[in-house]
């Protein structure tokens, strides 16, 4: 294999990474408001809403594995990741995490699922992508809360 060949696998294999936390997040959006089985929601998600087309161009398609253990952890651990979110948001930074948006706390506990469980992959990837997400989504103070709730939970996790 080529070094240009190796990038682009490796450039392709973030995307999917990428897309897979960005799919969670709304899948867990869903569960949030409708409830539902993880494995519903993964069939769900996987075949109706991955590679969606979007302003003229398809959407990359998400890594399925780390999409389906994403949500089968963040729905298995989801009064802990609730517990441990309200835990570790600074009290200047707004209201308790029951009066946060839905889709605020889906990324939240996504991200923070992630950084308890998910030990192989690098911390600063995690909370990254999942601010990347909320600017996606927010433009006020959102994404920064995103990055400070989802930091300190990383120095309570990952010692």
């Amino acid at each position: 294999m080529s070094e240009q060949t190796v990038k682009k696998q490796k450039s392709s294999d973030i995307a999917m990474k990428r897309a897979a936390r960005l799919l969670a997040v709304q899948a867990i959006y869903q569960y949030l408001e409708q409830g539902g089985e993880a494995s519903k929601l993964v069939t769900e998600f996987l075949t109706h809403r991955s590679g969606m087309i979007e302003d003229g161009e398809t959407m990359v398609s998400p890594d399925p594995i780390l999409f389906k253990t994403l949500m089968v952890d963040v729905i298995a651990r989801h009064e802990d990741m609730h517990h441990l979110v309200d835990q570790n948001r600074s009290v200047k930074e707004g209201a308790e995490l029951s009066t946060l948006e839905p889709l605020l706390r889906a990324i939240l506990l996504c991200g923070a699922t992630e950084l308890t469980v998910h030990l192989k992959t690098d911390f600063p990837v995690i909370i990254s992508d999942y601010v990347d997400i909320s600017k996606a989504f927010y433009q006020g103070r959102e994404p920064g809360l995103v990055n400070a709730v989802l930091d300190s939970i990383r120095k309570v996790v990952r010692n």
